[in-house]
């Protein structure tokens, strides 16, 4: 009897489910690292085991106690991130550490979206529900946010910015202010562009709406003057010359041209040499996480965790479709890492901490809390 309540104490309570597609997909980002290029191995290892150490660490603390205390010092953290990010010449998107350059923006948006879920669901669980000034207050921190990553990754910012207005609209954030703070981006945005496609080679001092403008120009127009659409042609490539007939592991050929083969174009990589059965395999796990995910928010008995279950089930899948649309050329050329799969450090490390927090949510969905009787409270519309 006390061998198995000492047993109780290690066993795995959480979803099983996403915990087994994420060491599925962990363990295709080794085949794929090894393949590009296999020196890069150990470093990869490495990173996974950072990966799993985030997301053991989010999975055994109480993910209320970590937002109690850590929320907003996340929020200042993202912000001092942001600076230093802004501010640093060594790195494109991120901070030079240690000699390394270390991604920040996909940190960056995890810690916002925790606030954001955080903030909206304790005032629903306090009865509170939302003030027109907390969401004024909560419109800001998005759009701020968003706003500076945009200056040097605009698909990241836009992914950030979706994330977050879903997470307003299922929390029942009034329709004038969503639809309000839509069309003043959209409108933002699309002025910025018009200028910089009239302005040419001047209007490319713009942050990064340069590149933004002329991959959305080759996306529309297939016109490669300026070789902006070199890197979807060859991924496009990769994909075709697989199909039933994958050319096998470590015998792609294309792969071996398109930059950033480990990263950015991770999906058409891997594509090339697993071939159509394990593409559509993995794009039905980034499916199944989202759905449950989903389950996991409607499950849960307090606010908190079905708003923060279901942001970060978003943005996380968001993230994998984009990437997955892009290398497909269903989408225009995006920065944009494969979760999981993809090589890098900080990415897989955010990653594992989401899947992590994710996976005490469900946990904690099976012990006994109170529950709401009145549905009104819940946050879903």
């Amino acid at each position: 009897m006390e061998k198995k309540r000492w047993l109780s104490k290690f066993s795995f309570k959480g979803d099983k489910v996403i915990l087994g597609l994420v060491v599925f997909l962990s363990m295709l980002s080794i085949l794929l690292v090894y393949s590009t290029g296999g020196r890069r191995v150990v470093s990869h290892l490495t990173h996974l085991l950072f990966c799993y150490a985030g997301l053991a660490l989010f999975y055994v603390v109480s993910y209320k106690k970590i937002l109690e205390k850590g929320a907003f010092i996340g929020l200042l953290f993202a912000f001092i991130l942001i600076v230093l990010t802004l501010s640093s010449r060594a790195a494109v998107r991120g901070i030079t550490f240690f000699g390394h350059d270390v991604q920040t923006f996909y940190l960056i948006g995890f810690l916002v979206i925790i606030f954001l879920s955080n903030f909206i669901g304790r005032r629903y669980n306090k009865d509170a529900g939302l003030s027109e000034n907390d969401m004024k207050y909560l419109i800001f921190i998005l759009l701020f946010f968003c706003a500076c990553i945009a200056v040097l990754n605009m698909s990241t910012a836009i992914i950030l910015f979706v994330t977050g207005m879903v997470i307003f609209f299922v929390s029942k954030f009034k329709m004038k202010y969503i639809l309000a703070v839509m069309a003043v981006v959209v409108l933002v945005v699309g002025v910025l562009a018009f200028v910089v496609y009239k302005s040419g080679e001047e209007g490319s001092h713009i942050g990064r709406m340069g590149t933004f403008v002329n991959r959305l120009e080759y996306y529309f127009t297939k016109e490669n003057i300026n070789g902006y659409g070199d890197q979807m042609i060859l991924s496009r490539a990769a994909i075709a010359r697989s199909g039933l007939h994958p050319a096998g592991p470590g015998k792609g050929v294309i792969k071996n041209r398109l930059p950033e083969n480990a990263t950015d174009y991770a999906f058409a990589s891997l594509f090339e040499e697993t071939g159509i059965v394990v593409g559509l395999i993995v794009l039905m796990a980034y499916l199944v996480i989202f759905y449950r995910a989903w389950k996991i928010s409607k499950n849960s008995p307090n606010a908190l965790g079905a708003i923060l279950s279901f942001g970060i089930g978003f943005w996380f899948t968001c993230q994998a479709l984009v990437h997955i649309g892009v290398n497909c050329e269903l989408l225009p050329t995006t920065g944009q890492t494969l979760p999981l799969i993809s090589s890098g450090g900080a990415s897989l490390f955010v990653s594992g901490c989401a899947m992590g927090m994710l996976l005490n949510v469900s946990k904690k969905n099976q012990e006994p809390e109170e529950v709401y009787e009145d549905p009104k409270q819940m946050f879903y519309r």
